[in-house]
């Protein structure tokens, strides 16, 4: 079995969207993008006259959820619409909002968690335009127990050491609901805290008995006989929507014409990312080279990982998100909740979706 010194280095490399709260620095500058030329394209108000070229600063968590941007910049659909983009990694989705907020990001990608409702609460001008990614989320349970039969239901794990990954990230949010709905609490459970990248290691060393991760480290783990996936998420709840593409206001203000050509862009990107998925894989092995570059996850792990569907629309379902909201308001996460009837916005993604057929 590889070492797990080697594992965990491999995990810090892959932080994961359930890092929504992590305090850590922003990860190393992303890979170049392509340089091929730019082509104009027409606008929704004036069909006929040439894009007017715009510089857009996206900052984004170089995780699997963010293929459908990965695949715009790289196939050149940004450049399609008149539009350079220039990616500014992160480590944390909450460390993107006050950057945004401030007009120094104009768009990033952001996941439902009581950071943004409490940010939005104080009135930060920022909206959701688009939904880039569903997600689901997977406990593993250390192997030897699950070899020795000690635990085979999720009630087996009360009193037993379990984390829930940072508190208020999506897998968190997941692991909690699908428990909730058999009937178990976080007061069931010896609750641990662990970033993705460390849960490996605390397997291995029996620092707990099980974790929730997003993949690709599910796969990461199971491969190197470290654990084994004992509870998926959306076998309870079905896959939830995480992702998000936010704009703010120095994006905005620019106008509709130009919020409206980086949704286009971003949609093909999207349909891309649906197309090259198959029985909840990617197997187009273009795609993944495309992936792997940015997420640095090898392509033959990413082939592996268990994809939920996408909507093809990119439309963002505001009733789940007021449910997640609601969720952490009980959980006392979010003190006063957000109106986010004025946080989700679709006309950009309507008048988008009329451009790209």
């Amino acid at each position: 079995m590889p070492s797990i010194r080697s594992l965990v280095v491999l995990l810090a490399a892959v932080t994961a969207v359930a890092c929504a709260g992590s305090p850590r620095a922003a990860s190393p500058a992303p890979p170049a993008a392509p340089t091929a030329a730019a082509a104009s394209a027409p606008t929704a108000e004036a069909p006929s006259a040439p894009a007017e070229r715009q510089t857009i600063q996206y900052g984004y968590n170089p995780i699997l959820a963010g293929t459908p941007m990965y695949l715009a910049q790289d196939r050149g659909y940004f450049t399609e619409q008149g539009l350079d983009v220039t990616f500014t990694p992160f480590d944390s989705g909450a460390l993107m909002i006050a950057p945004a907020s401030a007009g120094q990001l104009d768009a990033i990608a952001a996941v439902p968690s009581p950071s943004l409702f409490n940010a939005l609460v104080r009135n930060v001008a920022l909206k959701a335009i688009a939904m880039q990614s569903w997600s689901e989320a997977t406990l593993l349970l250390r192997k030897d127990l699950a070899d020795s039969g000690q635990v085979k239901t999720p009630a087996d794990l009360k009193g037993k050491r379990v984390s829930f990954n940072v508190e208020g990230s999506p897998v968190d949010y997941q692991l909690r609901r699908a428990l909730l709905a058999q009937g178990l609490t976080l007061a069931d459970f010896d609750v641990a805290r662990l970033a993705n990248s460390d849960l490996a290691a605390a397997l291995a060393n029996g620092a707990v008995d099980a974790g929730t991760a997003s993949d690709p480290l599910p796969v990461l783990i199971e491969e190197r006989g470290i654990g084994v996936r004992f509870l998926n998420t959306a076998d309870v709840i079905g896959p939830q929507p995480s992702g998000l593409l936010v704009a703010g206001p120095s994006l905005l203000e620019r106008g509709d014409a130009i919020t409206t050509r980086f949704v286009a862009a971003f949609l093909k990107g999207l349909r891309d990312s649906i197309a090259a998925t198959h029985d909840h894989h990617v197997d187009d092995p273009a795609v993944l080279e495309i992936i792997s570059k940015w997420t640095r996850v090898p392509a033959e792990t990413i082939a592996q990982v268990h994809t939920p569907t996408a909507d093809p629309s990119g439309r963002i379902d505001l009733a789940n998100l007021n449910e997640q909201q609601d969720f952490w308001a009980h959980e006392g996460q979010v003190p006063t909740k957000a109106n986010l009837d004025q946080f989700v916005e679709y006309k950009y993604l309507d008048a988008a979706a009329a451009q790209v057929r």
